[in-house]
C-alpha cells in the first residue's frame, strides 16, 4: 500500500511537471492593432458629414492571424501573432482617425456610429491587397467611392502604395497604419468641400 501510494504520488508530480514544461515551451501569443486611440470630432464645427462604411478587405487577410507573403505564390499565417479585433473594423477606425486629422472641417464618422442624414456623403473603401513581404515592403492597393445617399453624385478613385517595412512581425501593424495614413491623404483630396455635386 505504501509503495502504491508513493507510485501515485510520483506519477502526479511527473504529470504536473510535464504540464509546466508544456506551458513554458508554448510560444507566447502577441496581439496588435492598427488604429490608436480614437479622436472625437466636434460636429458643431463641421461643414459637412462624411460616413465611412466598414472597409472591405480580401478574404486572405480577413482572419485573426497576421498573414505575410513569403514568396511569389506562398503565404504564411502567423498563429502566434494576431489582431486584437476584426481587421476590417480596426482599419476602418484608423482611416476615420486619419481623415479627421486631415479634414477637421468635416464631421468624419464610422457608419456603425452614425445616424442617417439626408445631406451626408458616404465613403466606401475596398482594399484588394494589403500584405507585407517578401522583403521589407508592405503593399497596399485600394479603391474608393464617395457618393450621396441617392448616388446622384459619385466620385471613384484608386490608390496604390508600397511601404518600407522594418524587420520583425511586430513592424507589420505599424506598416499597415502608415499605409492607411497614405490612403487617407489620397481620399481627403477627393472629398468635396460641400455636400452637393459640383455645379448643382
Amino acid at each position: 500500500m505504501i509503495a502504491a501510494g508513493r507510485t501515485r504520488g510520483t506519477l502526479a508530480v511527473l504529470v504536473f511537471a510535464a504540464a509546466l514544461a508544456a506551458c513554458a515551451s508554448r510560444p507566447a501569443e502577441h496581439f496588435y492593432t492598427v488604429s490608436t486611440e480614437s479622436s472625437v470630432p466636434d460636429p458643431r464645427a463641421a461643414a459637412q458629414r462624411v460616413v465611412v462604411s466598414p472597409i472591405v478587405i480580401p478574404a486572405l487577410i480577413d482572419r485573426p492571424q497576421l498573414v505575410v507573403r513569403t514568396g511569389g505564390h506562398e503565404i504564411a499565417v502567423l498563429e502566434n501573432h494576431r489582431w486584437a479585433e476584426s481587421l476590417s473594423l480596426d482599419l476602418t477606425r484608423a482611416l476615420v482617425n486619419d481623415l479627421r486629422q486631415l479634414r477637421p472641417e468635416s464631421d468624419i464618422v464610422a457608419a456603425s456610429a452614425s445616424k442617417s442624414q439626408g445631406s451626408e456623403q458616404i465613403l466606401d473603401v475596398v482594399i484588394t491587397e494589403l500584405l507585407s513581404g517578401p522583403g521589407p515592403n508592405t503593399l497596399l492597393e485600394a479603391s474608393w467611392v464617395i457618393h450621396d445617399r441617392a448616388r446622384d453624385c459619385v466620385n471613384q478613385e484608386s490608390f496604390r502604395a508600397a511601404i518600407l517595412t522594418s524587420a520583425g512581425y511586430e513592424a507589420i501593424p505599424a506598416a499597415y497604419a502608415e499605409a492607411i495614413s497614405h490612403l487617407a491623404e489620397a481620399i481627403a483630396k477627393t472629398i468635396p468641400d460641400r455636400p452637393t455635386c459640383a455645379g448643382n
